[in-house]
Formats: structure tokens, C-alpha cells, sequence
């Protein structure tokens, strides 16, 4: 009777277990794409990728200077844009 209740209270215990992890981190954009010969697919962070075309910096001062709005991420962070792209 020992032996089962000791059996039954680590079944408990170890079922409990998972339950307690650390949440995963997510990507903002995900996707793949299949076909006969070819498969691909992968994850992207939008808000990284926008961060990465922004305008060298004496570009984004002439358009500051210029009285031309900035772009902003979805964190609020202000960016320009190189040259004449409209933002994302």
C-alpha cells in the first residue's frame, strides 16, 4: 500500500513538472513555402527588418531639416526612410 501511494504521489509530482517552464519567445512573421523539388520557410522580425533600411544619418538630418515627418516602429521609435521610400 506504501509502495503504490509513493507511486501515485510521483506521478503526480513529475506530471506537475512541464507545467512549469519559461514561455517560449515568438517571431514576429513566420512562413514557408513548398513545391515539387523546393521547400523553404523560415521566421523574421518586422520590427528589425524596418530598423535595418533606415537612412544613414546625415540623410535622416537633411530630411529632419527638410520639415519631412519621420516613420515610427511599432514601439514608437521615430526612422527615416533612405532617400524617397515610403515607410512600412
Amino acid at each position: 500500500m506504501l509502495k503504490s501511494a509513493a507511486a501515485v504521489l510521483f506521478l503526480l509530482a513529475s506530471a506537475a513538472v512541464p507545467a512549469v517552464s519559461t514561455p517560449a519567445a515568438h517571431a514576429d512573421v513566420c512562413g514557408s513555402v513548398g513545391g515539387r523539388h523546393v521547400s523553404a520557410g523560415g521566421c523574421t522580425n518586422v520590427a528589425g527588418d524596418a530598423a535595418m533600411a533606415a537612412a544613414a544619418p546625415e540623410d535622416a538630418a537633411a530630411q529632419a531639416a527638410a520639415g519631412r515627418p519621420p516613420c515610427y516602429t511599432p514601439a514608437g521609435v521615430p526612422y527615416y526612410t533612405p532617400g524617397d521610400l515610403p515607410c512600412n
